[in-house]
């Protein structure tokens, strides 16, 4: 048996590196663990992004039909931490963000790692997976008009999962996220709230604040990275239901996500300007196509990609043209 693994901090010609699995791991070895390798002349912490039985190319690691030198590869040494970081559905995302925008597999695998977090791990500090679960005993359903209600339905039982909520000013789409959020955590399932960074205490977020209180994860600037850290281990265990953040919260271990909203969808913010550079409406998209969550674009100003798609049917539009009344 062959693992593929990334480092954290290396760049290579290649995007990944081979290493056979001894006997004695050949059971214990998973997607997504952090293993100890020697590469050149010192002992490495990598993570397993593959797992393959034989050196034959899979359907979606593009780069396997080079040749590879059997006699060259080195066995790993150990598993170093157990627990799995990150799921298959979140690797093939970090290949794809390495194809996409051009970037190495490391900088793609860091968004899910950032540096708290590999600290973290490399020096065996992890505390944070014993979390006890929240229990989410509330109904927060609000009362909608009939085109609120209307657009609800719609939302839910579209077939399309990518869709374009259309609204006007005072049509009070906040209460359409509400109730969303409410259908979806009753069910146990995880809901992600995307808002542009220039809003982070807009009226949405205070309103979302004071309807779910505690029962919300609201990760911001202020917090720090030890919080974050222990925020993102409770969103793995499925402990956080509703998220708030920017388009970096797309890179959370989500294990139960059914739902992803992007507030102001048009909002330059959503594109990344610094390594690695994306557009989190494109990686949201992404994500929908792995998990087959549904995404609910919002915006009262779209984007001509999104009016685009929404004409070529790749996007279903549900309008909310009428004020609250």
């Amino acid at each position: 048996m062959y693992i593929v693994v990334s480092t954290f901090n290396n760049s290579f010609d290649q995007i990944w590196l081979t290493y056979l699995v001894p006997d004695f791991l050949l059971n214990s070895i998973k997607l997504g663990q952090i293993v100890e390798i020697p590469f050149r002349d010192s002992i490495e912490i990598w993570v397993v992004l593959q797992i393959k039985t034989s050196l034959k190319p899979s359907s979606w690691w593009k780069n396997e039909d080079q040749m590879i030198d059997l006699s060259k590869i080195k066995s790993i040494i150990s598993i170093y931490n157990e627990n799995i970081f990150i799921n298959s559905k979140q690797i093939k995302l970090i290949y794809w963000l390495s194809q996409n925008y051009f970037t190495f597999i490391h900088n793609s695998l860091n968004l899910f790692f950032p540096v708290n977090l590999r600290e973290k791990i490399i020096k065996n500090k992890l505390k944070f997976w014993n979390q006890k679960k929240i229990n989410y005993t509330f109904d927060n359903h609000l009362k909608l008009n009939e085109n609120q209600n209307k657009s609800h339905w719609e939302i839910l039982n579209s077939e399309n999962n990518k869709m374009l909520l259309y609204w006007l000013t005072w049509s009070w789409k906040t209460e359409i996220y509400i109730n969303l959020i409410n259908e979806y955590i009753k069910q146990d399932k995880q809901v992600l709230l995307l808002i542009p960074e220039i809003i982070l205490n807009n009226q949405i977020y205070n309103r979302l604040k004071k309807v779910f209180w505690k029962e919300i994860l609201i990760i911001n600037s202020t917090i720090t990275a030890a919080t974050k850290t222990k925020n993102r281990l409770n969103i793995y265990l499925n402990n956080s239901k509703i998220i708030i953040w920017t388009r970096s919260a797309l890179f959370y271990p989500y294990n139960n996500l059914w739902l992803i909203i992007i507030d102001e969808e048009h909002d330059n913010s959503y594109i990344s300007d610094s390594s690695p550079r994306y557009n989190a409406i494109e990686v949201a998209e992404k994500i929908s196509e792995l998990n087959w969550n549904k995404l609910l674009l919002a915006s009262w100003t779209p984007s001509v990609n999104s009016m685009y798609k929404w004409v070529k049917w790749k996007y279903k539009i549900v309008n909310l043209l009428n004020k609250y009344m």
